[in-house]
């Protein structure tokens, strides 16, 4: 009972930032900082940053689904 539990908080804590940094990548006025529109290096760099982080954590899933159906 107890390790459902931990399996499904796991797979919480990779699929909430998989969705916040799709989020982010969607909406990219929030990497624009108010009164600031000329910080487009800034800009170009954080929305790299985000995709980066994003494939990390999908090839980080895919391993943690590989492994869990290798196991059942």
């Amino acid at each position: 009972m107890m390790d459902n539990k931990y399996k499904l908080l796991g797979l919480l804590c990779i699929i909430i930032p998989i969705l916040s940094a799709i989020y982010i990548l969607l909406n990219s006025n929030i990497l624009i900082p108010k009164g600031y529109n000329l910080a487009i290096d800034g800009y170009v760099i954080s929305r790299n940053l985000m995709v980066i982080f994003l494939l990390y954590l999908l090839s980080k899933l895919g391993y943690f689904l590989s492994t869990k159906l290798k196991q059942d």
